[in-house]
């Protein structure tokens, strides 16, 4: 997410809190950072082909924000995104839940603190057609079963 098309209906089923990964022996004893600190490193993002609308929400915030240097790579194994966080070269944004899967690709030099100035959070759904999801669709039930899981329905 997000997703604007208006044939599509969205059902919220998770949003976690992103932080920034810095460099750990620079933020050393830090438990949070602000925009104008990480304003001295890159921001470097994976591929936005694994998931474009997210990275690219982020980086235009971190852009109006003031954040204006940038390194690009062209994969999508979020392992050289964190050898140049360690390196002290750049800093990127992932989840901040030490519990998220994300971290099993920090490397030692690596820590994710929040931002105190900015919040972004990535939300993801799950999206259907919203005429297969009408009474006889062929995901009326699935989606019924959904709605009352995740109990908040969102239309692009």
């Amino acid at each position: 997410m997000p997703v604007a098309d208006p044939a599509l209906g969205i059902i919220e089923v998770m949003r976690e809190r992103l932080g920034a990964a810095v460099p750990a022996d620079r933020f050393e004893g830090r438990d949070s950072v602000t925009l104008d600190e990480l304003k001295q490193f890159p921001y470097v993002a994976t591929a936005p082909e694994s998931m474009p609308a997210y990275f690219d929400e982020i980086d235009a915030r971190l852009n109006s924000a003031g954040l204006k240097k940038r390194i690009r790579i062209n994969s999508s194994d979020y392992a050289g995104t964190s050898e140049l966080v360690s390196g002290g070269l750049a800093f990127s944004m992932t989840m901040l839940s030490p519990e998220s899967p994300m971290h099993l690709y920090r490397l030692d030099n690596v820590k994710v603190l929040p931002v105190v100035d900015f919040q972004p959070e990535l939300a993801t759904g799950l999206l259907f057609h919203t005429d297969r999801a009408e009474p006889g669709g062929d995901l009326e039930d699935l989606v019924t079963a959904a709605r009352h899981i995740f109990a908040q329905e969102l239309f692009a």
